[in-house]
C-alpha cells in the first residue's frame, strides 16, 4: 500500500524562516497568517496546522443554545 506524497526541496533562508512550496499550499489551502507547531519527532519534523477555538455566542431568540457567530465557522461531526 502506497502513501500519498509531496517532495519538494526547500531553502531555510538567513533568518530561519522555510517556505512552505506552492503546490502544498494550494492542496491544504493554507492562507496567510495560520498558525502551526512545530514537531520534533525522532529523525523527522512535523508542521500540525494549529485549529483555532470556535467562537460560540448565546441566542436570545427561540433556540436558546450556543449558535455560531458566522455559519461558515460551524464544523459538523459527532
Amino acid at each position: 500500500m502506497g502513501e500519498n506524497k509531496i517532495v519538494e526541496k526547500v531553502t531555510i533562508d538567513e533568518r530561519g524562516r522555510v517556505t512552505i512550496p506552492k503546490s502544498i499550499r494550494e492542496k491544504y489551502n493554507f492562507i496567510p497568517g495560520e498558525e502551526f507547531e512545530i514537531i520534533d519527532e525522532n529523525d523527522k519534523i512535523i508542521l500540525k496546522l494549529l485549529i483555532p477555538n470556535q467562537k460560540t455566542v448565546k441566542s436570545s431568540g427561540k433556540w436558546g443554545k450556543n449558535t455560531f457567530l458566522k455559519a461558515g465557522e460551524s464544523t459538523f461531526g459527532e
